[in-house]
């Protein structure tokens, strides 16, 4: 199952895409949105299922390029549920958005040829990543790191808990929830939405638990989904040799998910250092 050019494309593709995941992920902790990349993923696998029962070939750039424009039609949706009514939370919302995402997808899924498809983008097929598609990722990212730099600052000071509705606050959303969804529409494809959802908030959950300060936080979070993403290759592969190793993806899930209950039982006994919030 295993070869030295699948672990290294694999190895590289997580080694780029998990750290801008967890960039955001400490953001979307911020925001109070957790499920928010959930939903974008789910309209963006949704986009996907309707384009192979169209005839759209997998893994191709025109199914890319339905990705990204049905996560920025996710995005759009998921910054206009932000106008709260009445007592509804916008996670609320979020989770609308993603349950009829998933059910779409389902009976989309039914018209298309591909049988395995729910199964991959669920759970990714990070060992099937072409040299091509490793690439075209890395100048994604690279580009969403970039503006990211530039934006971090914005980014950090609108929260959800902030009462400011206007043009601008919706616009910045916008633009903060679309970069989310081009990084998604990216990675979905490749790691499936488990592991998306794992990148976004697991190392994000662990840094935010010992600062609350946000640029601390990223020092902390950014190694840790290198450290999960590796580990969790690593087990995925030497966990048993009669089944030719576990999936990487659903190992790379309950790796974290491990460090994330570890970090929890340490925690409890030992207190976060004293710092000035931001």
């Amino acid at each position: 199952m295993f070869d030295w050019l699948t672990i290294e494309k694999a190895t590289f593709a997580s080694l780029i895409m998990s750290p801008l995941h967890a960039a955001f992920g400490l953001h979307i902790i911020r925001r109070g949105v957790i499920f928010i990349d959930l939903a974008v993923a789910q309209v963006a696998a949704l986009g996907m299922a309707i384009a192979l029962a169209r005839g759209v070939e997998p893994n191709t750039n025109q199914m890319y390029f339905v990705a990204v424009a049905s996560a920025l039609v996710g995005a759009f949706v998921v910054s206009l549920t932000r106008f709260k009514l009445g007592k509804v939370p916008h996670e609320a919302m979020i989770g609308v958005v993603f349950v009829v995402g998933s059910a779409a997808s389902i009976i989309a899924l039914q018209y298309g040829a591909h049988g395995d498809v729910l199964q991959s983008l669920l759970d990714g097929q990070i060992l099937f990543v072409s040299g091509a598609e490793v690439e075209r990722d890395a100048w994604i990212y690279g580009v969403m790191a970039v503006a990211t730099v530039f934006l971090w600052r914005s980014f950090s000071w609108r929260t959800d808990s902030n009462e400011d509705k206007g043009l601008k606050a919706t616009l910045l959303d916008f633009v903060f929830y679309s970069m989310i969804g081009v990084i998604v529409a990216s990675s979905v494809q490749v790691a499936g939405v488990l592991v998306v959802f794992t990148w976004l908030v697991m190392p994000a959950v662990i840094a935010t638990t010992w600062t609350r300060t946000i640029n601390r936080a990223l020092l902390v979070a950014v190694p840790l989904a290198w450290i999960g993403s590796m580990l969790g290759l690593y087990v995925s592969m030497t966990a048993d040799d009669e089944l030719g190793g576990w999936s990487p993806g659903a190992t790379m899930v309950v790796v974290f998910g491990a460090l994330v209950f570890i970090n929890y039982i340490v925690r409890l006994f030992v207190k976060a250092p004293a710092e000035n919030s931001a």
